[in-house]
C-alpha cells in the first residue's frame, strides 16, 4: 500500500513538472540521491539511483535498477514492476475497481474500513511559494519555489527548482491529467486542487530537494534533471518484461 501511494504521488509530481508537454514523446534521466537516516533503530545508508523517464501520449514508464512504474492512460492502469524478483502488480486507477481487487474475501465491514482508510490516503493538498531567487543548474537557468505538501505519508516541504529554458506545450500533460482524474472519484478534488497549485511552478522542474519527518525521523531526498529530450519512445517501452510473474496487491499490501 505505502509503494502504491508513493507511486501515486509521484506521478502527480511528475507530471508536474510538465504545466507544458508537446505531443513529441518526450525522455528524462533523473538522479535521486537519498540520505541517510534511522528507522526503528536501524540505520539506512545513504543511496543514488539514476531513473530513466518516458512520458507519451499513451502513458509513462519509469526505470531504475530495482522497480519500473507505468502508467497507462487508455486502459488507466499502474504496473509495478520489481526486477530483484521478476515479478509485477496491476492495479487500476478506478477508485472502485482498486477496492474491489484489494477487499476480496473481506467482510462487508473490512471492506467499508478499507475504503474509508483509502478515501483518506488520497487526501492531499500543496501550496507553492515563488521565491524569486535564480540559479543555474545543469546549463538551465532556474527559477526557486517552495512547495508545501500534505499527504497521508505526512507533510512534505520542497524546495523545487524549475527552468522555462525547455519549451513545449501542454496538451498532452492535460488529456493525461484529465483521463486520470476521471477514473479516481475519490481523489478528484486533492489531485486537481493539487495540480492547479503546481501551475504556479513555470516550466520544467529541473531540482527539487524534499524534507519530511517519518516516526521523529527526518528524511532529505533530492532529485536533479540530467537529460531532457523530445524523441521517439521504443515500440515496447509500456511492456512487461518476459518472465515476470504476477502478484497481486492483497499479497503485497507494503
Amino acid at each position: 500500500m505505502k509503494r502504491f501511494m508513493t507511486v501515486l504521488i509521484v506521478w502527480v509530481l511528475t507530471l508536474a513538472f510538465f504545466q507544458s508537454v508537446s505531443f513529441a514523446d518526450i525522455y528524462m534521466k533523473q538522479k535521486h540521491h537519498t540520505d541517510a537516516t534511522q528507522m526503528m533503530g536501524v540505520t539506512q545508508p545513504a543511496k543514488d539511483i539514476v531513473a530513466e523517464i518516458w512520458i507519451s501520449e499513451k502513458g509513462f514508464r519509469s526505470d531504475d535498477p530495482e522497480h519500473s512504474t507505468i502508467m497507462l492512460a487508455n486502459s488507466q492502469k499502474v504496473i509495478m514492476l520489481d526486477h530483484k524478483t521478476k515479478t509485477y502488480m496491476e492495479q487500476p486507477l478506478n477508485m472502485d475497481e482498486m477496492m474491489g481487487n484489494m477487499s476480496e474475501g473481506k467482510s462487508p465491514e473490512d471492506k467499508a474500513a478499507m475504503k474509508q482508510m483509502m478515501q483518506n490516503m488520497m487526501k492531499m493538498d500543496a501550496s507553492v511559494t515563488e521565491t524569486g531567487e535564480q540559479k543555474t543548474i545543469n546549463n538551465w537557468k532556474c527559477r526557486k519555489y517552495i512547495l508545501k505538501m500534505n499527504t497521508a505519508m505526512g507533510a512534505i516541504t520542497n524546495e523545487v527548482w524549475a527552468t522555462e529554458d525547455l519549451k513545449v506545450d501542454k496538451e498532452i500533460y492535460e488529456q493525461m491529467t484529465n483521463r486520470m482524474l476521471a477514473s479516481m472519484p475519490g481523489a478528484q478534488s486533492s489531485i486537481e486542487s493539487m495540480r492547479k497549485e503546481m501551475e504556479k511552478i513555470k516550466g520544467v522542474q529541473v531540482m527539487t530537494v524534499s524534507n519530511f519527518t517519518m516516526m521523529n525521523q527526518p528524511h532529505k531526498s533530492t532529485t536533479e534533471l540530467l537529460e531532457f529530450k523530445k524523441m521517439t519512445a521504443p515500440g515496447n517501452i509500456f511492456d512487461i518484461p518476459a518472465g515476470y510473474k504476477k502478484q497481486t496487491m492483497g499479497k503485497n499490501m507494503q
